[in-house]
């Protein structure tokens, strides 16, 4: 995605003890979606505040991420500006430089609500930018809802993966399609429990395991469905042939409401109160490990009760470094007590255990920083003309040139 830099320069006289965007410039008895149908263009931008003492006003500097409305606008207003431009707000405060510095140090991301009057972008509202002001600033263009991110095309090595929606009415702003990069770690760094052929390690059988009739990749695991396998198996050109002490762990899974279970363990064989477990409780993962000195729990919010599906990617690194990534984004970073995270040295690996769930990817792997490349954070948006809407719904048009017809936005 090719990133813009637009700013805004706010000169304004309301009084305000803080420097967030949206106590300043937010719409006070507007709702986004009312803000959305008002405003002929909208974005969302990562803005950095800076105070310019020369003019005595409140500089916002943004990188465009996504165009929600207005794109056509935008196209004329970079030919005429030359892809940068200042946009003069006409609002005013009496915020100190100080105040503005101290309180916007991290970036933060918000929806834009503004107008183009000839040649100049005036903002007129904005809103913090989550999730939900996403899907309701998208709503109020009339598209539909996410469909789930498809399989990624390939278990290691870069592949790609798509979701797609639908424009509920005859016309939408934006675009229909997401495309971003998955499984970017090496092929050589992976060991994937859920390939192995061999059917003895699969219980009650193998042939119980049946893969999803909407989604092949994927299996449905019930409490009695689980792989209990030596790790040396797995681990076989390992000098110690067992899992190495620091790795990364990927999962894509579906669950459904309250379910509780173990995922994925690392168990002693010699001392069974030795193991590494990962477990579902209703909406969270709960990292578990039990050593020599006690043992210790780390809960990691996921929001898995919703019903579709989700990837989860950790890295523990140093012996005490627990890394988390959810959905693609970084989650959190946990740093426990020293060697608080040995796996043992006689280990099987469980896969499932008195867990309810569907599980498509459950991948070990031997780089212990290698959590975040299991998907991209910034999907690439695609229009796709060969879905259009009739009167009769929905229909893809199939084209000879069908490929080339898509095009990348931004």
């Amino acid at each position: 995605m090719h990133i813009k830099t637009l700013v805004i320069i706010a000169a304004v006289n309301t009084i305000c003890k803080c420097c967030d965007l949206e106590e300043l410039l937010g719409p006070k008895q507007t709702s986004l979606e009312d803000a959305t149908l008002r405003s002929s263009l909208v974005f969302r931008g990562m803005a950095l505040p800076i105070q310019d003492p020369a003019f005595s006003v409140f500089t916002v500097f943004f990188e465009l991420i996504t165009v929600y409305k207005g794109d056509g606008f935008l196209k004329e207003w970079r030919k005429l500006n030359n892809y940068f431009r200042k946009i003069n707000v006409t609002f005013e405060t009496r915020t100190t430089a100080a105040d503005c510095l101290d309180g916007n140090k991290v970036p933060r991301d918000y929806v834009v609500f503004a107008s183009l009057i000839q040649d100049e972008i005036r903002a007129g509202s904005v809103a913090k930018w989550d999730e939900n002001a996403d899907l309701r600033v998208w709503k109020a263009l009339g598209w539909s809802q996410w469909s789930d991110w498809s399989s990624c095309s390939v278990s290691c090595s870069a592949g790609i993966q798509q979701r797609t929606r639908h424009c509920l009415q005859q016309k939408c702003s934006g675009f229909n399609i997401q495309q971003r990069h998955c499984n970017l770690f090496s092929c050589s760094e992976t060991v994937t429990p859920l390939d192995q052929k061999s059917g003895k390690f699969f219980h009650p059988s193998q042939d119980r395991w049946q893969p999803l009739a909407d989604r092949p990749t994927a299996w449905r695991l019930t409490p009695n469905s689980y792989i209990w396998i030596p790790a040396s198996l797995l681990f076989s050109d390992e000098e110690c042939r067992n899992i190495p002490k620091d790795f990364s762990l990927a999962l894509t899974m579906r669950v459904p409401n309250a379910t509780l279970g173990t995922v994925f363990s690392v168990r002693s064989r010699s001392r069974q109160h030795l193991y590494l477990s990962l477990e579902v409780t209703g909406a969270d993962l709960k990292l578990i490990h039990a050593a020599e000195s006690g043992t210790d729990m780390v809960r990691i919010p996921a929001g898995l009760d919703d019903g579709v599906w989700h990837q989860i990617a950790f890295s523990l690194r140093e012996g005490r470094i627990l890394d988390v990534f959810v959905d693609c984004e970084w989650s959190r970073t946990e740093v426990l007590l020293a060697h608080s995270l040995e796996v043992p040295d006689d280990c099987d690996i469980i896969v499932g255990y008195l867990f309810t769930g569907d599980l498509e990817q459950l991948s070990i792997i031997k780089n212990p920083h290698a959590a975040h490349l299991q998907c991209s954070n910034t999907p690439i948006p695609i229009e796709d003309p060969d879905v259009r809407f009739t009167k009769d719904g929905f229909k893809l048009f199939t084209r000879k040139h069908a490929v080339k017809s898509r095009k990348h936005r931004y």
